[in-house]
């Protein structure tokens, strides 16, 4: 039985913390065709996926699901030549067996496997969870300045507090975290990421794009973030919510 969790929290690091943990498998990437994910239309769960142009509705991030096939408008990759933190998940040799990783990606393409292999994958900023040596915040922003052109994205170089989306993976649980953080900078997301054990976590689309919407086990539902139209999400497919 594939489950989720919806949980919510006024001080994790001190940053006001909505969140869902759910099994890997209830996880997809959608288009959801320029919606509001919290609207009272609405009919999915998850979380807010990656950057886009809203003049043009497109994805301006790697944004896929089976087969590496694009979930929206370009959604291949950026369209520029930096590489963005990407989460991945696969399976090796086409099996049965999923793997979850991150990459450093321009394009989905250069994931360095088959793309039938993917089952989904999201990119974002890579919040460098893994790296022992990113122990500031200045080394962090330099980071996101140097190798993954953070100044492009608003609030990130100079880092200042917006609402900011994560997803990470959490393999002692093999559980896949998807936060919606309050009024955080990047090294505050990134420490609410550290707090949940995660390996590795991404940073998606922020300010009015960072939408969650979940569901507790009487089937009350759970919603905040923004009001602007988005154009991909995180999806939580099919799971049974506790």
């Amino acid at each position: 039985m594939a489950v989720a969790k919806y949980y919510y929290s006024n001080n994790i690091k001190g940053r006001e913390v909505h969140y869902i943990s759910a099994d890997p498998q209830t996880i997809n990437v959608h288009n959801i065709n320029g919606t509001v994910l919290t609207s009272n239309s609405s009919t999915r769960f998850g979380i807010n996926g990656t950057f886009f142009d809203r003049a043009s509705e497109t994805v301006s991030g790697i944004a896929c699901t089976y087969g590496g096939t694009p979930v929206g408008k370009e959604g291949t990759g950026t369209s520029a030549v930096y590489k963005r933190g990407t989460i991945v998940q696969f399976r090796p040799n086409n099996g049965s067996t999923t793997a979850i990783s991150k990459f450093q990606l321009i394009n989905i393409q250069d994931v360095g496997f088959p793309l039938s292999w993917v089952d989904w994958a999201i990119s974002g900023l890579n919040l460098y969870l893994e790296d022992s040596t990113i122990t500031t915040e200045t080394k962090l922003t330099n980071k996101l300045r140097d190798e993954e052109h953070g100044q492009s994205v608003n609030f990130v170089v100079p880092p200042s507090r917006s609402d900011r989306a994560a997803i990470g993976y959490k393999s002692s649980t093999k559980k896949i975290i998807l936060a919606n953080i309050i009024d955080a900078t990047p090294w505050e997301a990134r420490q609410v990421m550290q707090y949940f054990a995660c390996d590795y976590a991404v940073m998606l689309d922020g300010s009015t794009a960072t939408q969650l919407r979940a569901k507790l086990a009487n089937g009350e539902i759970k919603k905040n973030g923004g009001s602007r139209n988005i154009y991909s999400i995180v999806s939580v497919n099919n799971a049974t919510w506790e």
